[in-house]
């Protein structure tokens, strides 16, 4: 079978819809020594090391210089398939390009049609009625769709009744050692002066609306006044990967007098963020909506305690091993960081928990699902997969 996985949606800044695919796209030809995998990549990628893995675990990496989600793209993607001929196209995300050949399609969420936030200005009605189009266009082309969490799964069968019974849910995994202390240390973290010797509670992503940034702020405004610590004592917030935000974000900040409390910086390389995520009091994700929440296994992975909204798909993910709050209340997500920041047996239970839980969620599950709907949608029975 040759399979082109169109791995475009992969950045020299890894997100998790580029993690899912370089992870479950590394490990396909281990699993079935008779597949022809091409992997599409965008040419920005080239300085990063996602092409030598690629090629190393037994891909063919293909550069097209067209982004996803554009005119061009959808124009073009159809004459580069046609060169290679795919028996099966794999898009991993919403604006599937029009094809001839047989397709399956990733769905991570359907936040560009339920966040009212997603889409600004005056032509947000108008952009939300064309990507309700966009997405049901692709899931009608789709023979397959996988869903990263039965949360989304119900989602896309809620809002596209027609794609019951091809919608999978194919929950993503994390590799343990990348995360925890077994694996290869990177660079010493360094902490800014102001930074140096604090408690820290730790975000990990970006800052968009459904990420409720905001609200957390509020809540770390909270709790910190509870305690009564001066500003520049006492533990503080870091945002990583964040930037500097958005306006709403830097005005929270303000508003709270939390400008020596709230630590916003950059994306983190890997070999830093493990030991970052390793050095935090939590890690806390009280997401409005998330299709998955890739960052918690991480942060399982790293035995670091868990605050999760009791939203969406995260506790879904995060089962029992992360302690939960309401993401629209800042009294609750407040509490709850107190009640971390006070029981250190609390702490311990949820760190042992998370470490079972990473054990029932891993790459190798996600690859193999994925490779086995490959073949049930060609009628195929495919290879024999171990496990």
């Amino acid at each position: 079978m040759r399979l082109v996985f169109d791995g475009r949606i992969v950045l020299p800044r890894m997100t998790g819809a580029g993690r899912y695919v370089v992870e479950v796209a590394r490990r396909l030809p281990a699993l079935d020594g008779g597949l022809d995998l091409v992997v599409l990549l965008h040419p920005s990628v080239r300085g990063t090391d996602v092409p030598t893995m690629l090629s190393q675990a037994g891909a063919k990496v293909e550069y097209v210089d067209l982004r996803v989600a554009s005119l061009r793209h959808w124009a073009f993607i159809p004459r580069v398939l046609a060169r290679l001929k795919p028996s099966l196209y794999h898009y991993p995300f919403l604006d599937m390009p029009f094809t001839r050949f047989p397709s399956v399609s990733t769905v991570y969420d359907l936040n560009p049609i339920l966040d009212r936030a997603y889409f600004a200005g005056p032509a947000a009605v108008a952009k939300r009625a064309m990507a309700r189009w966009i997405i049901g266009s692709t899931l009608r082309r789709s023979r397959a769709v996988f869903a990263i969490s039965d949360a989304t799964r119900h989602l896309i069968e809620q809002h596209y009744p027609r794609s019951a019974g091809k919608v999978l849910t194919t929950l993503l995994g994390v590799d343990s050692r990348a995360w925890s202390g077994l694996a290869v240390p990177g660079p010493a973290p360094t902490d800014p002066g102001e930074w140096a010797g604090r408690a820290y509670y730790l975000y990990v992503g970006v800052d968009r609306p459904h990420k409720n940034l905001v609200r957390l702020v509020g809540a770390f405004a909270r709790f910190r006044a509870a305690h009564r610590w001066a500003p520049g004592s006492g533990p503080y917030l870091w945002l990583a990967g964040v930037g500097q935000g958005t306006r709403e974000l830097e005005a929270q900040v303000s508003a709270c007098h939390l400008a020596t409390d709230v630590r916003r910086s950059g994306v983190l390389a890997e070999g830093l963020l493990s030991g970052v995520y390793r050095g935090a009091v939590a890690f806390t994700y009280v997401s409005t909506s998330e299709g998955f929440g890739l960052p918690i296994l991480e942060a399982f992975a790293a035995e670091v305690p868990v605050i999760a909204a009791a939203a969406s798909s995260l506790p879904e993910v995060g089962g029992d091993a992360a302690i939960y709050a309401d993401p629209w209340s800042e009294v609750d997500i407040a509490e709850t960081l107190g009640r971390v920041w006070g029981d250190e047996q609390l702490r311990r239970g949820l760190i042992e928990r998370g470490g079972h839980r990473v054990r029932t969620l891993s790459w190798d599950d996600t690859a193999k699902a994925t490779l086995k709907a490959y073949y049930d949608v060609l009628g195929n029975p495919g290879p024999t997969l171990p496990g």
